[in-house]
């Protein structure tokens, strides 16, 4: 589809242009990358992150325009609103070596509806604000208000989209050492657990290797636009927003670490960071993310039939997965995998059009319902 055509539907469709206030104007009618930054009661964080931004390439930092959404909805506490309105008369006082907009989503009048606020919407907000000033290989850039960056992120990652045909992309990361012993020990244990998950599918074949992170993704304005935006969703929209780009493109994988998250415990987000960092003390912290090895290899193997048999009668392909494991085999019937995988073979002209429908199918959300089937109890 032409993309002038899919951004004027995204335009009529999709973008958000009636919720928060830009404090000013853009200098300028194009800028070649945006850092996109929801700030919800982070006057504490956010200048250590602003002050990280301005140690980049100075270069690539006179390309960026940086917009930070600062949000709550209509019925936060009043220390949530004077948080968010101490930060926003704080970063307007600043002059900072790059262009900022600061996007009001915090006051009496621009709060976020109840019912959708969240970061989903605030990143999309974000997002959306910066499309009038971008073009299709425009890079957007998604942080987190209390994360700090390398001083060679923008550098390194301008070089790898430069260099590469790539749309999308995660970043490597390591989280800030938390003083706290006990959560600095399980911050490094759930990290570990994060980056192994994502190898092992990504060994399987699966296109869905990554973690799913919001302040470690970077798309083109192209990729946002065609995959419909940011989910409004007040927690993983990361996941699926992840999820819809690896259906457009291929995501790339950065293998350098650039990105630092904090490793704070607060629980505004269900299985959020700071969500398990809060809960240090429950036994089952990281129960879903201890997978039994053998789900791996049975994933691996139900792929290797799919490209082995691809043009099979089902029925060949059902009893070739059952050998291998009747587990598997359960959980497709679960998932109606006759019917589909029989609509993916009517629809598909060859092989390659074929696997392309199949992960889009068998997604990183049926994935995750699969993997939870081998979770170990500890």
């Amino acid at each position: 589809m032409n993309f002038q055509h899919t951004l004027q539907k995204y335009k009529n469709n999709r973008i958000i242009s009636n919720l928060g206030q830009p404090h000013t104007s853009a200098n300028h009618h194009f800028y070649k990358y945006f850092i996109i930054i929801p700030s919800y009661c982070e006057n504490l964080y956010i200048h250590n992150t602003l002050e990280s931004i301005t140690r980049q390439n100075k270069e690539l930092l006179s390309q960026v325009l940086v917009v930070i959404v600062i949000n709550n909805s209509k019925n936060d506490k009043p220390a949530i609103k004077n948080n968010n309105r101490n930060t926003y008369i704080q970063l307007l006082k600043k002059n900072y070596i790059f262009e900022m907009i600061v996007i009001d989503c915090f006051s009496d009048d621009q709060a976020l509806p109840e019912d959708k606020a969240g970061v989903g919407l605030a990143r999309k907000i974000g997002h959306d604000y910066c499309i009038d000033y971008a073009k299709r290989e425009s890079l957007f850039f998604s942080l987190d208000a209390d994360t700090l960056i390398h001083k060679n992120y923008l550098l390194k990652i301008v070089q790898d989209f430069q260099n590469k045909t790539i749309y999308s992309a995660v970043i490597n990361f390591e989280h800030q050492i938390n003083n706290n012993p006990k959560i600095q020990q399980a911050i490094i244990e759930y990290e570990r657990l994060l980056k192994t998950m994502a190898l092992n599918i990504r060994e399987t074949g699966s296109p869905y290797g990554f973690v799913s992170m919001g302040s470690t993704i970077v798309c083109t304005m192209q990729a946002y636009v065609a995959v419909g935006g940011m989910p409004i969703k007040k927690a993983t929209e990361d996941f699926y927003f992840l999820q819809k780009l690896a259906k457009f493109s291929c995501i790339y994988n950065i293998d350098k670490v650039l990105v630092y998250p904090s490793s704070r415990a607060e629980t505004r987000v269900y299985l959020g960071t700071g969500f398990r960092m809060s809960n240090i003390n429950n036994g089952v912290l990281f129960n879903d993310l201890y997978i039994d090895s053998r789900a791996y290899i049975d994933l691996k193997s139900f792929f290797q039939v799919i490209i082995n048999k691809w043009n099979c009668n089902i029925d060949e392909i059902i009893s070739s997965v059952d050998k291998n494991n009747s587990k598997l085999c359960r959980y497709l019937e679960s998932e109606n995998f006759t019917h589909a995988f029989k609509n993916i073979q009517k629809n598909s002209i060859n092989k390659q059009q074929l696997l392309n429908q199949f992960h889009t199918w068998f997604d990183n959300f049926k994935i995750y319902k699969f993997l939870k089937l081998y979770a170990k109890t500890r």
